[in-house]
């Protein structure tokens, strides 16, 4: 089935697109299931954020990754409070061993890590979804180095730079962006705004962020070197932000929906060793052809991307005959 027309009403075509999407990778259910191991032998802990819409497609990514043995990975899903005890069970039979994190953590280390921090403490306790991908992995890991891993995404081929990462032991760190012509795409308000950050949040350690198309559905980090007070500083700075720099193309980068994403490239931007680019297999977007893809909803739904999960599905399962 095609795509959905842009004339329906957005909740006829999101549905519409979201069975496209399941009827494409229908075949998980036929691949073999991957194992997770205990934190305490793992190379490093995959840490995925899950609504009840993205359970299947997430399920998806993490195998995608997992089929590559090279590296023993924990896994903790968080659950934003949507995804059923029914979805819960499916993900624990393709992927074995899952952690399980609730919407709104409790305990020492998390109230450790608000205190003193009252605006992460707030944007934790608000219907804010996407700030659990910063506080759960730097947080609640059990292992030194975490992945972060959103669902629409998809490996599809054996990720080197990311699996010699998890190998070393040196505390280094990996970030996706995009690859388009910043300096064409890039608004002088937002490059205005990353140089008051920078004077915030940077003016006395190193500053290193190359890019301002930063992305936080690939990340790779050592917890040591996630420093929530530039999270915080960076939300008290955009309490007081112009409408310049929320609203239009800056929105981007400022707006309602991107405090954790900006708040994680500020943390990348000072982290000492700098952290480095993943590189350009490593993507955003649909085209094939590449190590990795974060498709982002609206491209995930191209025919292209509905493909590429089918083939990856289809090597799953090969796999698991030979």
């Amino acid at each position: 089935m095609v795509q959905a027309p842009a004339w329906l009403p957005y909740r006829v075509r999101t549905r519409w697109d979201h069975w496209r999407v399941l009827r494409a990778i229908a075949g998980i259910d036929g691949t073999p299931p991957v194992s997770a191991v205990p934190p305490a032998s793992a190379r490093a802990e995959l840490h995925m954020l899950l609504c009840r819409r993205d359970v299947e497609i997430g399920v998806v990514a993490v195998k995608s990754l997992l089929r590559f043995r090279d590296v023993a990975w924990a896994v903790t899903m968080t659950d934003d409070g949507s995804v059923t005890e029914a979805q819960r069970r499916w993900i624990d039979r393709h992927v074995r061993g899952v952690r399980w994190l609730p919407r709104v953590a409790t305990g020492a280390r998390l109230s450790a890590a608000l205190a003193g921090r009252p605006r992460l403490s707030a944007l934790y306790e608000s219907t804010y979804q996407p700030l659990r991908k910063l506080l759960h992995p730097a947080v609640l890991s059990e292992c030194s180095k975490v992945l972060v891993l959103d669902p629409d995404t998809l490996f599809s081929r054996r990720p080197d730079r990311l699996i010699d990462w998890a190998l070393r032991d040196e505390p280094s760190s990996l970030f996706l962006h995009d690859h388009q012509d910043e300096r064409a795409t890039v608004p002088d308000a937002t490059r205005r705004a990353f140089a008051e950050l920078h004077e915030r949040v940077g003016i006395q350690r190193p500053w290193a962020m190359p890019y301002y198309f930063f992305n936080s559905g690939l990340l790779a980090y050592n917890t040591s070197q996630c420093d929530l007070d530039v999270a915080e500083a960076y939300l008290e700075w955009l309490e007081q932000a112009p409408p310049a720099y929320t609203q239009g193309v800056p929105g981007l980068w400022f707006g309602t929906w991107t405090p954790e994403q900006t708040a994680y490239q500020l943390i990348f931007a000072t982290m000492s060793p700098a952290a480095e680019p993943f590189g350009d297999e490593y993507r955003i977007g649909k085209r094939p052809g590449f190590t990795f893809n974060h498709f982002l909803w609206l491209q995930l739904v191209a025919p292209s991307s509905l493909e590429m999960l089918r083939g990856a599905i289809n090597e799953m399962g090969e796999t698991a005959t030979t």
